[in-house]
């Protein structure tokens, strides 16, 4: 049997890269029935064995994922939806115009990808309409606790080059909300990418399901883009919030020093991440936004987290 990649694909039939070639092959038997807390075993990214004994292929095994993008599939509903899979690089694009910075989303999902092991950058577009202060302590904030922010501009070409750079033979998925210019940006990386999600996200309004649908886009460059109109809403699958605090740099390294050594830094007596965001030693909105997330992973526990049987 041969491997092969997903590039995309919905009910029982996917479009896979096979030694190079784009060729269709169907899901069948026992594996679309894999496991109940499944909404689909198969999504774009996953490697995949082939069976080609048959007159048609067939995707005999979904191979171990190295990490992956998830979501519930359904709200209240304990299944879980995987949108994407074995990612190399996580793009999360903001920027300081219209709209303005949002620390709330980008923290979500820094803290997901972390937990996945995704490497993760934050690129905060529009730079050239200017940085206010709010936006520029934020961005210092990021930097502080060890994360890479590119600031970009794609009409002065403000580290283009940089971004085309780190899509070059890697699986780069693009994560942003409606306007941050992520369109501009995949543009100005590949015009023909660009065009083809166009074409997706204009076809998806035709069809009751394919809104979901993920899709890998190969690059000139050897890379691949996943782009799907969903993305920006996914997390926090299977993240326990008393393991939260894993999950930020800064809160995590600062644990050990705690007067309880299972404080979940909320309101405990001796938190020494509480004090440090008091001093200012760590970013306080950070800070801020764990406790938000905490509460909404406490809340939502019996939907987003169920422990593996």
């Amino acid at each position: 049997m041969n491997k092969a990649r997903v590039l995309y694909g919905n009910g029982n039939e996917y479009t896979v890269l096979l030694d190079g070639n784009e060729i269709s092959a169907f899901l069948k038997g026992k594996l679309l029935h894999t496991t109940k807390r499944s909404h689909h075993p198969v999504c774009p990214g996953d490697f995949v064995r082939i069976d080609d004994s048959g007159s048609e292929l067939v995707i005999a095994e979904v191979l171990p994922r190295v990490n992956k993008i998830s979501r519930p599939a359904n709200y209240g509903i304990r299944k879980e939806q995987v949108i994407a899979a074995n990612i190399d690089c996580l793009f999360l694009v903001t920027s300081v115009y219209s709209p303005r910075l949002n620390t709330g989303f980008l923290d979500r999902i820094l803290a997901y990808s972390n937990m996945q092991q995704i490497d993760t950058k934050i690129i905060v577009n529009k730079a050239d309409y200017g940085t206010s202060g709010e936006e520029q302590e934020y961005i210092d904030g990021y930097r502080s606790v060890g994360y890479d922010v590119i600031e970009t501009s794609v009409k002065e070409k403000v580290n283009i080059e940089k971004v085309v750079g780190l899509t070059k033979d890697r699986i780069t998925a693009f994560v942003g909300n409606s306007g941050v210019g992520k369109s501009s940006l995949l543009n100005i990386i590949d015009p023909e990418i660009s065009q083809k999600v166009k074409e997706t996200s204009s076809y998806s309004l035709k069809g009751k399901h394919t809104t979901k649908q993920a899709r890998l886009f190969r690059l000139m460059n050897g890379g691949y883009i996943l782009d799907t109109p969903g993305i920006r809403e996914f997390g926090m699958w299977n993240m326990d919030f008393e393991e939260l605090k894993n999950f930020f740099p800064e809160i995590y390294r600062l644990s050990p020093e705690c007067r309880y050594r299972n404080c979940l830094h909320t309101d405990e007596p001796g938190c020494a991440v509480f004090e440090a965001a008091e001093n200012g030693d760590i970013p306080l909105f950070r800070y801020e936004n764990y406790l938000k997330i905490f509460q909404t992973l406490y809340d939502n526990r019996n939907i987003y987290f169920k422990k593996d049987q």
